[in-house]
């Protein structure tokens, strides 16, 4: 029985673009999107196509010749949202530090307890960390935050 292995199926609907993302690549779209956010290719916090073919172009030039716009955008989007989610869990507690080593926040086990005891979805980060963070901070904190001390990274140059 023919399970499809080996046939070529003509299609005109688009084709999954797979990248399995590395640290080192996650650390090359940050600091490039950075790059790309202070040259002024971010309005409103939105990319400008230029931006976009900047940042694919310089992966291209570390050797991640596979990278699209749309992975780009993906991987964007799962790194912003796992920000967000962990910006947003400890931006208004007070005790938890930045372990900048372990790469996740830390506090007393009792204040952990606590806090997973009042939001249990916080528990997968006494234990996971958070690659990039800073870099994420310097990114999108200023997307989140409210009142007169916001600056973006254009700004904070």
């Amino acid at each position: 029985m023919n399970r499809g292995k080996g046939v070529d199926i003509e299609s005109s609907s688009p084709t999954r673009e797979f990248i399995k993302w590395t640290e080192d690549m996650d650390a090359r779209l940050l600091h490039t999107m950075i790059e790309e956010s202070w040259l002024g290719n971010r309005v409103d916090g939105s990319w400008t196509s230029q931006a976009y073919s900047n940042i694919v172009d310089n992966l291209h030039s570390f050797g991640y010749v596979a990278i699209t716009k749309n992975n780009v955008k993906n991987r964007q989007k799962m790194l912003k949202d796992k920000w967000r989610e962990v910006h947003d869990l400890f931006a208004g507690l007070s005790g938890f530090g930045w372990n900048v080593v372990t790469m996740r926040f830390e506090v007393e086990d009792e204040v952990w307890d606590n806090l997973i005891q009042s939001r249990p979805s916080a528990a997968k980060w006494r234990v996971n960390s958070i690659k990039h963070y800073d870099l994420m901070v310097e990114l999108w904190a200023a997307d989140r935050a409210i009142g007169s001390g916001v600056r973006t990274a254009r700004q904070a140059r």
